[in-house]
């Protein structure tokens, strides 16, 4: 083991151990830690010390923090602590024990269901942030986790801006990930809760797609492109996809933002109601199928959440999907499992979804 690595798996923050490094972004380290009483494994994001003499970017930090300190969402990360030592500032966060939705999506496009799920989520955790005045403004796959037991978790509300406090940048100033931004933070217009929605409506093309609906060879045609509304449909970019959901990314992505969803109620609702004609499973039980699928469960992991009852429904869901019969592939499931119903429905997702073409 390193010098550096030995010294971080040794430093203490308070009453928490760190174990190791999680990743680095501009701003912050964050490093999974945790508590040496209670045992809860947490992650720690450390304002990086360049940045913590920054007032701007040290108001921002403490900005997310109280951000996340009024949140009570299960598709929100949890903020625990705030703690500062000498120098050095942390936020001790739940801790996400799976992958980022841009990692997915790297590995290939996500099945339209998939992809209504999580969107629905975020929509659910966008509409509690909004309604406590909280514009998030940096919606990207990047800041969506997948839990192992099939939630969604919404991150980073580094750059969010709060309707009740003044702006940190200045009028006119862009701020966000070029690909994911509105037209009205690409003219530096005066931004409500309905930039979020656009945002959301470019992920949920990306999680079907594969690829984001705006792109360019420079951040100046990326925000040409969003400011006018050129985008391939989804419909042509993905034959097939279901119409009611390229319907719901096609008014997402209105470039005026009075003619999208008017909050992100009214585009769970519309997610909701695609899943509810289409999906026969707990959504959390089908986000879970897809992770086995794409094996980041063990087969461990996904037993402890999938059931008998759940096992019927995906299988049902496969023989719509699929001009083959499954029923020879179900019973060897079964015969696998045993007498355990829950190890059937683990069997049957890795014979079903892993083993046929």
């Amino acid at each position: 083991m390193a010098v550096a690595e030995k010294a971080v798996r040794h430093r203490k923050i308070g009453a928490y151990r760190v174990l190791g490094e999680l990743g680095r972004g501009g701003m912050a380290q964050v490093y999974r830690g945790i508590h040496e009483h209670l045992q809860r494994e947490v992650a720690l994001k450390e304002l990086l010390p360049g940045q913590v003499r920054d007032p701007e970017s040290n108001s921002r930090f403490r900005r997310e923090a109280l951000a996340l300190a009024g949140f009570r969402h299960q598709n929100i990360v949890s903020l625990y602590d705030l703690v500062e030592k000498n120098d050095a500032m942390f936020m001790v966060m739940e801790y996400v024990d799976g992958p980022t939705l841009q990692e997915l999506i790297k590995e290939g496009p996500l099945p339209a269901d998939v992809s209504a799920v999580i969107a629905a989520r975020i929509a659910s955790a966008l509409d509690h942030a909004h309604f406590r005045r909280i514009i998030h403004r940096d919606l990207k796959p990047a800041n969506v986790m997948l839990t192992k037991g099939g939630e969604v978790k919404l991150m980073d509300f580094g750059i969010a801006k709060d309707a009740g406090l003044e702006a940190l940048t200045q009028e006119g100033m862009a701020v966000g990930t070029p690909s994911y931004m509105s037209p009205e933070q690409v003219t530096g217009a005066e931004l409500d809760a309905r930039t979020d929605l656009f945002s959301l409506g470019v992920l949920l093309y990306e999680c079907i797609s594969g690829a984001r609906p705006f792109h360019g060879r420079n951040a100046g045609e990326v925000f040409a492109k969003i400011r006018d509304g050129r985008y391939t449909p989804l419909h042509k970019a993905v034959p097939g996809v279901p119409r009611a959901l390229s319907e719901i990314v096609k008014r997402a992505l209105k470039v005026e933002a009075a003619e999208r969803f008017p909050d992100a109620a009214a585009m769970r609702r519309a997610l909701e109601l695609f899943l509810a004609q289409h999906v026969r499973v707990s959504h959390a039980a089908l986000l879970v199928a897809f992770l086995r699928q794409r094996n980041r469960l063990t087969s461990t992991e996904a037993l402890a959440h999938l059931t008998e009852h759940e096992l019927q429904g995906l299988a049902a869901q496969e023989r719509a999907q699929r001009p083959m019969s499954l029923a020879p592939w179900l019973a060897v499931a079964a015969a696998l499992a045993g007498t355990s119903l829950y190890l059937s429905s683990d069997q049957w997702l890795g014979l079903v979804r892993g083993w046929l073409p």
